[in-house]
């Protein structure tokens, strides 16, 4: 009778535990559907959208290696993309809610160097949204950047070789 009971109290909080992160992330994501809401897609043409007065992203939604999307961005005139304030962060992730309502990775222009990272653009690497307990280079295999890593703009560490979504930028 005990364990049955034991079992049964495991199983309540198991579940509450559950409904409360649904519910979390629920309102995690009413607040971002909000904010992005208030952000009005300036279009660049041709399914390109403004992040800031000069640079424009485009997502796309065909899964590559880190490698293979930058290549592709480069053959659109531009490069993955790469955030220089955390509004231009939360704007390239507003894109990506506006085009899929589910939080997918997609790789971003953020490379492991040494012991850090680095923006693939060289410039300085100051903005970054970590999820907690991440970078941790896991088989120290990691050396390229995911966002939307279990919630909407957080980071992870991913092998570059895994396939995900990804966002080119460039300048119009």
């Amino acid at each position: 009778m005990e364990r049955v009971m034991h079992v049964t109290v495991v199983t309540a909080v198991l579940l509450s535990v559950g409904i409360l992160n649904a519910v979390s992330a629920q309102s995690h994501n009413i607040e971002l559907q909000s904010v992005c809401d208030d952000f009005s897609r300036v279009s660049c043409g041709d399914g390109w959208t403004h992040i800031d007065a000069t640079r424009c992203v485009k997502y796309f939604q065909t899964p590559k290696s880190f490698d293979d999307a930058e290549e592709y961005c480069n053959t659109t005139g531009g490069a993955i993309v790469t955030f220089h304030s955390p509004t231009q962060m939360m704007r390239a992730t507003c894109v990506t809610l506006h085009d899929n309502p589910e939080p997918e990775l997609f790789w971003i222009g953020v490379i492991r160097s040494g012991e850090g990272f680095t923006y693939t653009d060289g410039s300085e690497f100051k903005n970054s949204n970590w999820y907690p307990g991440q970078p941790d280079n896991a088989g120290g295999q990691e050396n390229c950047v995911e966002m939307n890593y279990k919630d909407w703009g957080l980071w992870n560490d991913a092998n570059c070789a895994e396939k995900n979504n990804f966002m080119c930028i460039k300048t119009m």
